[in-house]
Order: structure tokens, then C-alpha cells, then sequence
């Protein structure tokens, strides 16, 4: 008889943990379902230059967000905000200087982008501005930001660090500095270096056409070499500043 009350009872505890047990899946798949949510995508922060598109006043720059939850099939908006009031974040850019639009998941995909519209102004020519740009919760994604990241956009009209210097560093040398990426633009004419790809309007070099503009450079940098036998043409600024250039 006692046995028979032991294994009753413990039946009931194993239906009891079972019931709990589909219970905290209904609910975790619930969950899962329901969390609209979105955060930024790739890294967290940026810089633009209007030295890149030269004439330019207006630029569109746009962030890539990541959504979390199920897609839907219907577009989805994204709201964003400058963050506010704290001091791990000061904002030095001016309201005349950028707009924060709204941004678009299409249906059914799980990523999109936000535009922020960033306008040039003279003060550029010598500085860099920075806003923090935040996530903010909507009726389309009530878990927007939930990682806590915020978006740190730069924008100037100064010259910068070129996004395709890693297609460029095999051709021109590993180390980078304004002054060696401005001897380069010079020497070449050029405000940018159309490759591996062009901006809209420009058509991008082909691999014999950088090999060929490499070469330039490089006949460029020996000449100013030889005019200056005491004093090679040396990195002004950054991590190797003072190092003498060097090409492959």
C-alpha cells in the first residue's frame, strides 16, 4: 500500500514538473513572438566627411538596424532621438547641423536602415561634430534599443580615414596618415580613390588603373625623396607620426 502512495505521488510531481516545464516554453515562444525589437547593427559608431563628395551641402547617411522577433509582411517603422542629459555622451553637434528622419524595415526582412540628414556648415573646414543618436521604442518595436548601445555619428569637412583604406593599404603601404592619404589625393588629382567601388555618378577604377596610379605615387614619393635627401617624407599624424612613408 505504501509503495502504491510512492509511486502516486511521484507520478503527480512528474506530471506537475511537466506541466511547468510546457508552461515556461508556451510562455519563453510568447515571448519570443512578441519581441518587436531593434538595435543598431555592425558597429556603433562613424564619421563622414564631405571631403568625399566634393561640391556636396546635404548628405543622407544611413545607420543599419537589426531586428529581433518574427518578420512581418507589412513595413515596419524605426524612430530614433538624439541622446540627452547624460555626461558619457556630449553631443557637439549643432541642431542646424543634422535631422534625424525616420527609418524602414521592409516586410518581411529582418534588417533596415535610418537616415540622418547631415548638413555642411563652414565650421567644418577645421572641426569634427558629434551627436549620439539613440533607439526609441514605437508601436512597431517596443523593444527598440533594448541593448542600451547608442550611435555615435561624426561629420566634418575635413579629411578623414578613407572605409576603402583596407582595399588601398596593400598598394600604399600599411601605415596611414592624413598627410600620406593627402600626398596621395595630390599627386593623383583626385578627391577620393574610386575603388574597389565609386561613388554615384564616378566610375571606379579597374585593378590595372590603381596598379598604374599606384605606380604614380610611388614615382612621387622617390622624387620627393631625392629633393629632400635629409628629410624623407615622414607621417605627420597619427599612430605613426614622425615614421618615414613607405611604399611597397
Amino acid at each position: 500500500m505504501k509503495s502504491i502512495k510512492q509511486m502516486i505521488i511521484r507520478l503527480l510531481v512528474a506530471i506537475f514538473v511537466i506541466n511547468v516545464f510546457i508552461s515556461c516554453e508556451q510562455e519563453k515562444t510568447m515571448i519570443y513572438e512578441q519581441a518587436a525589437g531593434v538595435k543598431f547593427m555592425y558597429q556603433a559608431a562613424d564619421e563622414y566627411s564631405f571631403v568625399d563628395n566634393y561640391g556636396e551641402t546635404m548628405h543622407l547617411y544611413y545607420i543599419t538596424v537589426a531586428t529581433t522577433g518574427d518578420s512581418v509582411d507589412y513595413e515596419r517603422k524605426v524612430s530614433i532621438a538624439v541622446v540627452e542629459n547624460d555626461t558619457n555622451y556630449v553631443n557637439t553637434a549643432r541642431p542646424e547641423q543634422y535631422k534625424l528622419l525616420e527609418g524602414v524595415v521592409p516586410a518581411g526582412a529582418f534588417s533596415g536602415v535610418v537616415p540622418v540628414e547631415i548638413h555642411c556648415t563652414p565650421d567644418m573646414s577645421d572641426s569634427s561634430f558629434v551627436v549620439h543618436i539613440k533607439l526609441v521604442p514605437n508601436e512597431d518595436f517596443p523593444l527598440a534599443g533594448f541593448d542600451n548601445r547608442y550611435f555615435e555619428l561624426s561629420m566634418t569637412n575635413q579629411l578623414v580615414k578613407p572605409k576603402n583604406w583596407g582595399n588601398l593599404a596593400f598598394y600604399f603601404g600599411q601605415q596611414f596618415s592624413i598627410s600620406w592619404y593627402r600626398f596621395i589625393l595630390n599627386v593623383l588629382n583626385v578627391s577620393y580613390i574610386p575603388y574597389p567601388s565609386a561613388q554615384e555618378g564616378d566610375e571606379k577604377w579597374s585593378y590595372n588603373q590603381l596598379l598604374a596610379n599606384a605606380g604614380k605615387v610611388k614615382a612621387a614619393l622617390l622624387q620627393y625623396n631625392r629633393e629632400h635627401p635629409n628629410d624623407p617624407l615622414r607621417h605627420e599624424d597619427g599612430d605613426y607620426a614622425g615614421d618615414e612613408v613607405k611604399m611597397p
